[in-house]
């Protein structure tokens, strides 16, 4: 049993074998039906019916035949002569090419509609004889040969050739001169012949008189484009180096420059002084005004106090203009100092008062003589735009002043008003210098949210304050202690930060409640450091306790724009004065 089935085993396998490789060698006589796919043949036509031309029908193992059109006949008879015109141009001129330009090439130049004549030629050639004709009206013959087309008197007239500077390869003038909305030009009468010569003596003046367009290459004037180029919208107009300040103007409407003992009408009288408050004296609050100071054309920007008795007020207003007022007696405008084209950004005294400067809109910065109202130095820091001045509290000849190129810039007013010193490391403009720690070390605040500690005459911050959290802080103002300073922070906050050894911030002394984002308003301290006050931008003046953050009492100072500035009286406990773009300041009590 066990031998029959592996005879049948091989026998089955012998019967297999022979099958498959009758099917892989595709014996004859053998079907194993159809491969697993087929192609199928197709014919598609996708050219569309044209009436009355030639039509060619290419079926698959057939040749191309002709055939006639819809009606039977040719529409188009071409003459022999054109049909057997030999071809223009060398063939293959460019050498080789591809498969399908050679096979275009040979190709019947005789179709339904007429004849195609092929030509090589560069597409410069093309271009050049296109504008050629273009502009003066004639062109060379496709044709060939030394033939044009087009006006011929032209082709004979001489070219007018351009006009060019000396040294230059630019035309002469400039686009409103010579551009297409130029005017037109002034007609000359040829028949008069003074009316001639009279014009070719003013072309001939105007050639010889040099341009300002000549001048040499001046780095900081050409580069004031690209430095300002993300606020230029924001900022007046650039200065050139012919640019200069207006003349520095002043009037004095007191009673006299001095008094019957030969004193100055800066020097206070000393018998309507309070002595100096201190710590064992009290401050208030004030409740109502008592008194409008009016003068002023436009808004006032800031306002600042004598440093040492308060007995005169500096403002600085929109109109171009800064005025000394009288605080104790008749609180009359003492003396008015213009200098300035355009509205004043920021003004300062000096550490006795003497002197005080300005920053205004038309990019210069003013130097003024309290006294006299004379201007001792004029300043323009490259030709930028400052926002802050300051007086180094050590040496009144020594001023610095924040810039729209993001740099702080110091001057020693001894050196012929020369820049002595740069700090450059601010992304955006800069909005405020404030002197910490005995005078030695002085705090920028700028528009890139950034906090910078400097040490005076040291280019190289000293400490880098920046969260993410952080905004911009326009104003500082220093604590009367000196231990702290505070910063006017444009998400309706007032921060603290120690003004000594740590320079942290304070998290817990933050006032709030005030609505100052969007405007730079001003702050200031009661004389013994208990109290903060603050403007903001609805015309409004907040007292807070420095020590609780508590608001005590919130006033409708202004009624027209925000309270853009405020000063704490430094030797009257209740004394506030406040400044709005109403064009008032008002006196607080």
């Amino acid at each position: 049993m066990q031998r029959a089935s592996a005879q049948r085993r091989r026998r089955r396998r012998r019967v297999g074998g022979r099958a498959r490789g009758a099917v892989a060698a595709g014996a004859p006589g053998e079907d194993f039906g159809p491969p697993p796919t087929t192609v199928l043949a197709r014919v598609v036509d996708t050219a569309p019916a044209v009436v009355g031309a030639l039509a060619v029908v290419k079926r698959p193992g057939s040749k191309a035949k002709q055939a006639q059109g819809a009606f039977g006949e040719m529409r188009t008879n071409l003459p022999a002569a054109l049909v057997r015109a030999p071809v223009a141009g060398p063939s293959r001129s460019f050498g080789g090419g591809s498969h399908l330009q050679q096979m275009d090439l040979k190709a019947s130049n005789v179709h339904a509609g007429g004849s195609v004549e092929r030509a090589a030629i560069e597409e410069w050639s093309f271009d050049e004889q296109y504008h050629t004709f273009q502009s003066f009206g004639y062109a060379q013959d496709a044709a060939g040969g030394q033939k044009l087309v087009g006006d011929g008197a032209a082709a004979d007239a001489p070219r007018p050739r351009a006009k060019r500077k000396r040294g230059g390869d630019a035309p002469l003038g400039t686009e409103d001169e010579h551009g297409v909305w130029a005017p037109e030009p002034e007609h000359i009468d040829e028949d008069a012949p003074e009316d001639l010569a009279a014009r070719k003596a003013e072309i001939a003046e105007a050639v010889a008189k040099p341009k300002s367009a000549t001048r040499a290459y001046d780095q900081n004037e050409d580069f004031d484009r690209r430095d300002e180029r993300k606020i230029s919208h924001l900022l007046p107009a650039r200065h050139d180096r012919d640019t200069t300040a207006i003349e520095a103007k002043h009037a004095f409407h007191g009673d006299a420059m001095r008094d019957y003992q030969g004193r100055s009408w800066t020097r206070p009288n000393l018998g309507e002084l309070r002595p100096k408050v201190d710590d064992d004296h009290d401050c208030f609050i004030p409740k109502r005004c008592v008194h409008k100071f009016t003068g002023h054309g436009k808004g006032v920007q800031c306002i600042k106090l004598h440093p040492t008795y308060g007995h005169l007020m500096l403002s600085a207003s929109m109109d171009g203009s800064a005025k000394i007022w009288d605080v104790y007696n008749d609180r009359r405008c003492l003396m008015t100092y213009a200098g300035h084209a355009e509205a004043v950004r920021d003004a300062t005294f000096s550490h006795d008062g003497s002197t005080f400067a300005t920053c205004g809109f038309d990019r210069f910065t003013r130097v003024w003589d309290t006294e006299t109202g004379a201007a001792l130095h004029t300043l323009t820091p490259n030709r930028k735009m400052c926002y802050c001045v300051d007086f180094y509290p050590r040496d009144d000849k020594i001023l610095l002043a924040g810039a729209s190129d993001n740099r702080i810039y110091q001057w020693d007013l001894r050196a012929n008003e020369e820049i002595v010193q740069e700090y450059n490391h601010h992304l955006q403009p800069v909005n405020s210098i404030t002197f910490i720690d005995d005078d030695r070390r002085f705090v920028s605040t700028a528009d890139d949210k950034k906090i910078f500690i400097w040490e005076h005459n040291i280019p190289v911050p000293m400490k880098y304050i920046s969260e993410p959290h952080m905004n911009a802080v326009p104003v500082v103002e220093l604590h009367p202690s000196t231990n702290f300073w505070c910063g006017q922070s444009l998400d309706n906050t007032i921060v603290t930060y120690g003004a000594r050894d740590k320079l942290k911030q304070m998290r817990k002394k933050t006032f709030k409640g005030h609505l100052n984002s969007g405007y730079s308003c001003g702050i200031t301290f009661s004389p013994n450091g208990k109290f903060i006050a603050s403007g903001d931008g609805e015309g409004k003046l907040f007292f807070w306790d420095f020590k609780t953050t508590r608001v005590y009492r919130k006033l409708q100072a202004h009624d027209s724009g925000p309270c853009i500035g405020c000063a704490w009286h430094p030797l009257e406990p209740s004394w506030v004065f406040t400044c709005g773009w109403d064009g008032l300041i008002k006196l607080w009590d």
